[in-house]
């Protein structure tokens, strides 16, 4: 960890922002390797190892016995050949569920502008792989994580950063009580994470991303696991049974409805990675009868209209399956100062009161109502040209979520 990282954390004993204190004992050309971080209100002393600051305090038993089993699966790694050089090349990996992570990692940094002074975490960051890659784009980044255990925890991060072209900040602490000071952060990165939350858990997980959040900030969830209609079940425990995955999952609208919840303004974006949301018009083969053919101009037409294309993925997200959840949840200005420690009731009171006042901004097209998420993968890349060519490096403005009195 750098020293100038010390005063963005949060004592995970007394809850006491920018108390920490670093004394160093080993450090290299690059950050402080090993020390001592002691809180100056509660006296509570905690390790730094490998550069990684050790703020987990009191982990309940499902947490032990997942960090415990992610060492035995990073053994499972190393058996089927896994080592430093295809961690470093993640998320370009040759597999299914590679691609997928990929691609919608891809459609978040076409959709987002992200300026480069912006901080990141990367809750359960695992491998550190996405860590990496924000990094790379110039982003301050944070891997969190329950684990150090190299190839599935924190201490992977070396392979990264050893060479010296990105840097990251790595923190051992549980999502549901981030160690961080509160509104130190402006994007709160979730991919395959959540549903490693039992239902207090994930409640609490929601209340903490808004809290790490500066006003504006955004949660960015991706790839989440889902129950549908057709698989109540939504996880299969099988294959992780052995390494104690702690493994739920949630209905679309319970994610959701967390995240309103906490205060945050939700939009559902499509996953790219499935055909339909693609740019790829729905074609048929020479040798199709006629209502194959048919069918197919029928989806090239459907492929075009934004009511279909939402109502599609609507029937994927609660009944048919297929998909993950991606979603990205805005902290809204208005939520600040004395309002923060607002009740339930009031938070989403204000949510739905400066949602509505965006959507009556961009209706209006004004300027400061910022743009829509692009939908489609062509209009994700002609923005994220359109963002280049302007020069622009800051994210989308989110003053579309202030009260009209802030403006």
């Amino acid at each position: 960890m750098k020293a100038e990282f010390a005063p963005a954390l949060r004592c995970p004993v007394c809850h006491s922002d920018g108390a920490l204190e670093l004394s160093v004992t080993a450090r290299d050309e690059r950050e402080v390797r090993e020390g001592t971080l002691r809180c100056r209100v509660c006296a509570s002393e905690f390790p730094v190892q490998r550069g990684v600051p050790e703020l987990l305090h009191a982990p309940p038993e499902h947490v032990q016995a997942e960090a415990a089993g992610l060492e035995r699966f990073a053994d499972r790694m190393r058996a089927l050949g896994w080592d430093r050089e295809m961690v470093r090349s993640l998320p370009h990996h040759n597999s299914g569920y590679w691609y997928v992570q990929w691609r919608s990692l891809y459609q978040l940094l076409s959709s987002i502008r992200f300026a480069a002074d912006r901080t990141i975490v990367d809750v359960g960051s695992n491998t550190c792989w996405a860590a990496n890659q924000f990094a790379q784009n110039g982003l301050r980044a944070i891997a969190l994580d329950i684990a150090t255990a190299e190839l599935q925890g924190l201490y992977t991060a070396d392979y990264f950063i050893e060479d010296g072209e990105v840097y990251f900040e790595r923190v051992l602490g549980s999502m549901d009580t981030m160690p961080l000071a509160s509104a130190s952060v402006d994007y709160v990165f979730c991919c395959e994470v959540l549903h490693h939350n039992d239902p207090v858990g994930l409640r609490r997980t929601f209340t903490e991303a808004f809290r790490v959040l500066r006003p504006g900030g955004r949660l960015l969830v991706v790839n989440e696991t889902l129950k549908t209609l057709r698989d109540p079940d939504g996880v299969h425990t099988v294959g992780v049974a052995p390494f104690e995955g702690y493994e739920h999952a949630y209905w679309a609208w319970q994610y959701r409805w967390e995240a309103t919840r906490a205060g945050f303004y939700t939009e559902v974006m499509e996953p790219h990675y499935r055909s339909f949301f693609g740019d790829d018009a729905v074609v048929s083969d020479p040798g199709d009868g006629r209502w194959r053919a048919a069918a197919a101009r029928l989806g090239t037409r459907l492929q075009s209209s934004g009511a279909a294309r939402r109502a599609y993925l609507a029937w994927l997200n609660h009944v048919w399956g297929g998909v993950s959840l991606n979603m990205v949840a805005t902290k809204p200005y208005r939520l600040v100062g004395g309002s923060e420690g607002a009740g339930p009731t009031r938070r989403m009171a204000s949510m739905l009161a400066a949602g509505a006042a965006m959507q009556i901004a961009r209706a209006a097209r004004r300027p400061t109502a910022g743009r829509r998420l692009p939908r489609t993968p062509k209009q994700a890349a002609r923005q994220a040209a359109q963002f280049r060519s302007a020069g622009q490096q800051s994210d989308e403005p989110v003053g579309e979520l202030e009260s009209s009195s802030q403006r």
